[in-house]
């Protein structure tokens, strides 16, 4: 069954927040770097420690702090499989930082031989944010960016259609005063 809710319930991991709290005691920070997709639909547990039915686990493509407790990152996952979204987990490495799941819900499709790019907004208001940090991996999609490239995709087309059109009325003009250079030679 799927939803229309924009906005999932973020359920902690107790071994993620363990791993939040001794990393801020040494003085750093704990990187989220992968995020993993599954077929479970559930109410999530913070005993956890793997998604119930996960296929995929890929790096975090682009991240970036939007303030007031507010993070936001991307993850881009491709390849042959195919299957029902119902479950994603955060990673820092090896351990399952935070779970999105309810259950009957479907958050998306994840169909074969194509790439879903899935953008989220993780509140972390209530966790030292400058403790928390993005490791971003190779296959970097700039999804973050999509309305500057947007604009600067509109702006290349523009000028590619006015030297269309000033190549056009160059070629006529040119067409025209041969034209008349035949005429007066006769």
């Amino acid at each position: 069954m799927t939803s229309q809710l924009t906005y999932l319930p973020v359920v902690w991991t107790h071994h993620g927040l363990d791993k939040l709290v001794s990393n801020a005691s040494h003085g750093i920070a704990m990187p989220i770097t992968h995020v993993s997709a599954g077929e479970a639909s559930y109410t999530p547990e913070p005993t956890q420690t793997a998604l119930r039915q996960e296929h995929q686990k890929v790096p975090v493509s682009q991240a970036e702090a939007l303030g007031n407790g507010q993070l936001r990152f991307s993850a881009l996952f491709d390849g042959p499989q195919s299957y029902a979204v119902r479950e994603v987990g955060l990673w820092a490495d090896e351990t399952l930082v935070a779970i999105y799941s309810m259950p009957e819900l479907q958050i998306n499709f994840k169909a074969a031989n194509a790439a879903w790019i899935e953008v989220f907004t993780l509140n972390v208001g209530a966790l030292p944010t400058q403790n928390i940090t993005f490791t971003t991996g190779m296959n970097n999609v700039n999804v973050l960016f999509a309305k500057e490239m947007a604009l600067m995709t509109e702006a290349q087309m523009n000028q590619g259609k006015t030297l269309i059109e000033h190549a056009a009325l160059t070629m006529k003009m040119s067409h025209q005063l041969a034209s008349l250079m035949t005429q007066s030679e006769r």
